[in-house]
């Protein structure tokens, strides 16, 4: 055989094998490795957020490079045989999610761990990142929640508040409380009531809302959240709210399982002053089913 065709059919099988790597798991991989995890993508980062990529830590020690789907670690745990994996990541540009899961270890074996899905023993924390609502856009979703004096109003991830002390000032919301997860906003939005002159109606807690267990005392809920973030709180939205209660959401639908029973197109300004179009979506909690006893 001709030494260029020699050379030539060798870099394609070795192109070829390359190819065929299992994804994502370095060539340098430890020979002792006794710990595979399977990762989440995580998204690219913008440029105006390069801080926004994945981390990892086992027990505590920062593994995060090289980024890869799938890694191979030799781990001693801390403690015991079992060691928590810590992964932070961005599904999408706008939502960070940190993932936990504490995986056992066994002595002379390979143990392989995935967190592509979240563990019922250490629920996600979803963060997303605040975008205001534009004030017309918040008007509109008044409007389509009917928001009245007889109702009391939360808005899960309320970010400054506008939510809350528009459904309260100009449509006469009995209460309003506004969640968010951040201390920082938490603070502006109590500011911001008190310029509105709305504070002995509008209340604001700084709460993860995926440990809030019960929102039954709301009959409207707002919602600017991410899909993530809106199909975990749709279990507890679904289990909890009374029947006639309305859930409106900006931009992002719940699972498939639970459509919007009206979604509307609007046009309005953005946060910068341009024209732009917003979708909103309405759901209202039906009573249940009666059943032939």
């Amino acid at each position: 055989m001709p030494r260029i065709l020699a050379c030539s059919l060798g870099a394609t099988f070795l192109a070829l094998a390359a190819a065929f790597q299992p994804s994502g798991i370095a060539q340098d991989a430890p020979a002792g490795a006794n710990l595979e995890l399977e990762l989440p993508e995580s998204s690219e980062p913008p440029d105006y957020a390069p801080e926004r990529v994945s981390h990892l830590t086992i027990d505590g020690k920062d593994l995060s490079t090289p980024r890869r789907t799938r890694r191979l670690f030799e781990i001693k745990p801390a403690k015991g045989d079992s060691v928590t994996v810590v992964y932070t990541f961005w599904p999408n540009t706008y939502t960070k999610i940190v993932r936990t899961k504490v995986v056992k270890l066994e002595k002379g074996k390979l143990v392989k761990a995935s967190l592509e899905k979240a563990d019922k023993q250490t629920p996600d924390k979803i963060f997303p990142i605040y975008v205001p609502t534009p004030q017309g856009v918040v008007n509109e979703m008044c409007k389509m929640a009917k928001v009245t004096k007889e109702d009391v109003v939360y808005d899960i991830g309320c970010g400054d508040g506008r939510l809350v002390i528009t459904a309260v000032r100009d449509f006469g919301a009995k209460k309003g409380v506004g969640i968010d997860i951040d201390k920082d906003l938490v603070k502006k939005c109590v500011g911001n009531a008190k310029k509105a002159k709305v504070d002995d109606r509008a209340s604001f807690q700084q709460k993860d809302a995926l440990t809030i267990k019960d929102f039954s005392e709301a009959s409207v809920v707002f919602l600017y959240l991410g899909q993530f973030l809106n199909e975990a709180l749709e279990p507890t939205l679904k289990k909890t709210l009374k029947p006639g209660a309305r859930v409106v959401s900006h931009r992002f639908l719940m699972s498939k399982d639970w459509p919007p029973e009206k979604t509307v197109l609007i046009k309005d300004k953005n946060n910068s002053g341009e024209d732009d179009e917003f979708k909103l979506h309405l759901w209202t909690i039906k009573a249940p089913k009666k059943t032939d006893s």
